[in-house]
């Protein structure tokens, strides 16, 4: 079985070891092997050899392993149950073990994955698991949504975040060796790296200053000279300019305003829309469909609510854009989506299901 990046130092040659005055062969010891896991955490009830959850995603096959393979009877009966998942890169759960029934009140978040990131973009994350026992897997995690904090690929991270339909949502992180340590040491946890913000990537060398931080001089005053070179005499002759378009041959430069002006509005604007209470009318007739000519809108009526938002609300973890729902005092509903393209695919899906 592989190890993950954290003990991977090779070990001296046992002739080689030696060093000069000392007579006794000296090794380094490896690092210990941190707990790489994947569990999800569910209330449930096994019997028999059986598992059942009301949140469990349909279909999806359930076998046993752990405490509950060696003594079913023992785990058996109705709590809180550990299950090893395994997904397919896009975090769909493609199987389940049940591992063991907590023995204590259950307080924890409801799925941790401990290992090291292979991949990581704005829509899912990707971790290698590296068992004491057995051979090495994947797990692979939704982006729970506002979590787009930047990770780093090939180090250790322990990932929390919650069940969301047929997948896995991670939505905070930990470097697993600081949180390990904190742990250990019974020291406060450090701080999690969630939403938009990691704490701990370092800024990247000579990266130029945003053009916001860069300073202007005021309206009216010349441009603040450039500090003389060392030795204090300033250079005679002028510093050979480049053409004027630039490169020979090239457009010219964009013309670039040195302050950067912000003014008020003479009005404020009205600060509640006259639609913003009700959704676009739908056709003739209509209860359910769609409208809207950007933002799209899918618009469930009174009338279809009862029978149609159960199906809508449970399909909505599969429309893989970004959207908001929106609830009407009239008890309309609607589900808002920038792409209409997406929007009338996963419509399609809520019609058949």
């Amino acid at each position: 079985m592989a190890e993950p990046v954290e003990a991977q130092k090779a070990l001296p040659a046992g002739e080689e070891g030696t060093r000069e005055g000392v007579g006794e062969e000296r090794r380094e010891k490896r690092p210990p092997h941190p707990p790489h896991q994947a569990v999800l955490f569910l209330p449930g009830v096994l019997r028999e050899g059986l598992f059942h959850a009301e949140r469990l995603p349909w279909g999806v096959p359930v076998a046993l392993g752990g405490k509950a393979l060696k003594d079913p009877q023992g785990e058996a009966g109705e709590g809180v149950f550990a299950l090893w998942p395994r997904t397919d890169e896009g975090g769909r759960i493609l199987s389940l073990q049940v591992a063991s029934r907590l023995k204590e009140p259950y307080e924890g978040p409801q799925v941790v994955v401990q290992g090291v990131l292979l991949y990581a973009d704005r829509e899912r994350l990707v971790l290698l698991i590296l068992p004491k026992g057995g051979e090495g897997f994947k797990v692979g995690l939704k982006r729970a949504r506002g979590f787009a904090a930047r990770l780093e690929p090939k180090k250790a991270y322990r990932v929390e975040g919650r069940l969301g339909g047929p997948y896995l949502l991670a939505e905070r992180a930990w470097p697993l060796g600081k949180y390990l340590q904190a742990k250990k040491e019974g020291q406060p946890l450090p701080p999690p790296i969630q939403g938009r913000e990691n704490p701990y990537l370092e800024p990247q060398k000579g990266r130029a200053k945003p053009e916001e931080e860069r300073e202007t001089p005021p309206v009216g005053e010349p441009p603040k000279p450039s500090p003389a070179p060392s030795g204090g005499k300033a250079l005679l002759e002028k510093p050979s300019q480049p053409p004027k378009g630039g490169k020979p041959g090239g457009k010219p430069l964009p013309r670039r305003d040195p302050v950067r002006v912000w003014r008020a509005p003479e009005e404020p604007p009205d600060p509640a829309p006259p639609d913003l209470g009700r959704p676009p009318a739908l056709g003739k007739g209509q209860v359910m469909g769609l409208a809207g000519t950007g933002p799209y809108y899918l618009v469930l009526l009174p009338q279809a609510v009862p029978d149609w938002w159960p199906r809508v609300e449970r399909l909505l973890p599969e429309l893989n854009r970004r959207y908001e729902v929106r609830f009407y005092p009239d008890g309309t509903r609607a589900v808002v989506c920038g792409d209409l393209e997406a929007l009338k695919v996963w419509y399609k899906r809520v019609l058949r299901s």
